[in-house]
């Protein structure tokens, strides 16, 4: 129950930090694993997946879980990140075959295998992390355990190699009117209202985004690209300000650019105000954390 609170969470935050990636969910039991939810953008569908299959029995085998992952990922274009997340709370792998065999065809097709534990450290998960440049980490408590998994919410950063640049086709469909009656592509039967039009074909599709079941074009909303858009050029660091002292005619402002509050006068001591190093505004630190973890524009900047 605590783990799947906690996917919950990271789903949610997954898919408000990378709108336009997908998850799917494997459960490892019984010595084999099961797709639960293919690769998909809806948090929505994997959550309620999720919730209804809390359940579990007999052994984990990390190698069923990696051929399966493996033939999922092994699709995924060259642009795109090749990501597995898991969650692992036994202490042993009950294999069929050669588990360094799959790690290495995992590391081949450039699969970074992450895993997070529940119980002790295991040597196994460790090595499959350092072959496929993971992270490993073994949670001591609920609060850590939840601080360890949505580290992995934020994007890597991309491999300059393998990162190379594409035009990917994308349609902008539009919202249907609320009283039309149209049969829907997704879930295959006739629905009221709402959904959006794909622009190429005309199928209709409950959400965004996601891919055309008829044409396979991607389909995404404006505010999608805007929201992925600051991961590619995150806002620069801003300057620490330096004593006032040096420099007796530049008048420093008083007040704060981001929320208005007074500003203390820089001394010896660490300055409590930062500075934009492109428009020179002055800002305090909660907006300095502000802007650079939730806002991803600077205001001085944006308002010239």
């Amino acid at each position: 129950v605590v783990v799947a609170k906690h996917v919950e969470a990271f789903i949610r935050e997954f898919f408000d930090q990378n709108p336009l990636s997908h998850i799917g969910l494997i459960t490892l039991k019984d010595g084999i694993a099961q797709c639960l939810t293919d690769l998909g953008g809806s948090p929505d569908s994997h959550i309620k997946a999720l919730m209804g299959k809390l359940e579990f029995s007999g052994d984990a085998s990390l190698q069923n879980a990696l051929d399966l992952v493996h033939g999922y990922l092994n699709q995924i274009p060259s642009y795109g990140h090749r990501e597995v997340l898991i969650l692992y709370s036994a202490l042993s792998t009950c294999d069929p075959g050669d588990i360094m065999d799959t790690i290495q065809k995992c590391k081949k097709s450039k699969i970074r295998c992450s895993v997070v534990g529940l119980s002790a450290e295991m040597y196994i998960c460790k090595h499959l992390c350092q072959e496929t440049g993971g992270s490993y980490t073994v949670a001591l408590d609920e609060s850590h355990f939840k601080e360890l998994v949505l580290e992995h919410a934020p994007p890597p950063p991309a491999i300059a190699e393998f990162a190379v640049s594409n035009l990917i086709k994308m349609g902008f469909p539009q919202r249907a009117a609320e009283g039309v009656i149209s049969i829907c592509a997704c879930h295959k039967e006739a629905k009221v209202g709402g959904g959006y039009t794909c622009p190429r074909c005309k199928a209709r599709v409950c959400e965004l985004p996601t891919e055309c079941q008829i044409c396979g074009l991607t389909l995404v909303s404006s505010p999608h690209l805007a929201r992925s858009y600051h991961h590619l050029f995150p806002i620069t660091t801003f300057n620490e300000v330096a004593s006032s002292f040096n420099n007796p005619q530049h008048k420093l402002p008083k007040t704060c650019f981001g929320c208005q509050q007074t500003l203390p006068l820089p001394g010896k001591k660490p300055s409590l105000r930062v500075a934009c190093p492109k428009c020179n505004q002055h800002f305090c630190l909660d907006c300095d954390i502000y802007i650079h973890e939730s806002l991803h524009n600077c205001p001085g900047c944006e308002s010239q």
